[in-house]
This record gives structure tokens, sequence and C-alpha cells, in this order.
């Protein structure tokens, strides 16, 4: 899917008449980050993703949300985030918009494990690791003026006749 349609479907979302069918608003405190992690992966079990599959979304949304709260708002547990889901169509699309610190146009590290290691580093990963579990990962700005993060795990497509 090209950039601009990626754009224009989060834009389309982050408005009252394009609203997803699931959407779900918490503080930003580390106590929430359990619960969100249990709903993406019931709900991507629930359309059609395998249990593997379903953790893999389970954690890039965790990540998301850890680096919200930790980036974003500097560790603040009374601001808010907010998250949307889709799993309508051939994938499960993520929205989570924030008001805190802004990450645009971020260019995703590469991720080397035995270089990490080597080098000791302590954090960093959580964009990695959204990377690899989710088909499309990007950051911007939506049409509220509040920083977005949109993820998206495309659905295997089942072979008819074999």
């Amino acid at each position: 899917m090209s950039s601009s349609k990626r754009t224009a479907k989060a834009k389309k979302k982050d408005s009252p008449e394009g609203r997803s069918p699931l959407e779900l608003r918490f503080p930003s405190d580390s106590r929430y980050l359990h619960m969100v992690h249990e709903l993406a992966s019931r709900l991507a079990l629930s359309t059609g993703f395998e249990k593997t599959e379903a953790e893999k979304v389970a954690l890039a949304v965790d990540e998301a949300i850890t680096n919200v709260i930790q980036h974003a708002y500097n560790g603040a547990s009374d601001r808010e985030i907010e998250i949307h889901f889709d799993p309508e169509g051939e994938s499960l699309d993520i929205l989570i918009l924030h008001d805190g610190k802004g990450l645009d146009k971020v260019p995703l590290p590469e991720f080397n494990l035995g270089k990490l290691i080597a080098e000791r580093r302590t954090g960093g990963l959580g964009l990695c690791i959204m990377s690899r579990m989710m088909g499309d990962l990007w950051f911007g700005k939506a049409k509220s003026g509040k920083n977005m993060c949109v993820m998206v795990r495309y659905k295997k497509r089942k072979r008819s006749g074999k």
C-alpha cells in the first residue's frame, strides 16, 4: 500500500465520520499495559490470526504504548492514550494517538542483535520490535493535531482448492 493511501486511511480513522470499530482511551499509566496487550492479542485471534501472529501484534502494541508512556509523556501517568483497532478487510490496522512529544519521519534502526549485545545497549529496541512484528509502521500527525503511530498487520490469504 502506498504511503499516501496509508496516511489517508489513518486520517479517515481520526475523524468522527471515519470511526474505527473499536476505540479505547486510557491513562498513560503502565498498569494498563497488560489490559491493552490482552485486548490486542484477543482481537487479533478473533479476526483470524493464529496464536503466534496474535502475540506479535500484541507485542508491537505493548511496545508502542510503552514508548508513548516513557518517551512522549516522560513517564507521566495522568495523560491520555487513544488506540483504535480496525480488523475489517485484509489487515488489522492499529492507530495510536497521543498529545505528547512526537516522533515523525524516524528512520527505523537496523536490528542487529549481536551488535546490540556487544554494545550492551539497554534501550532503543522498541521501534525495531514494532517494525518486525507488523507489516507496516509509520508515524505522523493526525487531523486532530495529535501524534499518531499506525501499525498494520496483514492477514494471510487462505488458499482455495488445496
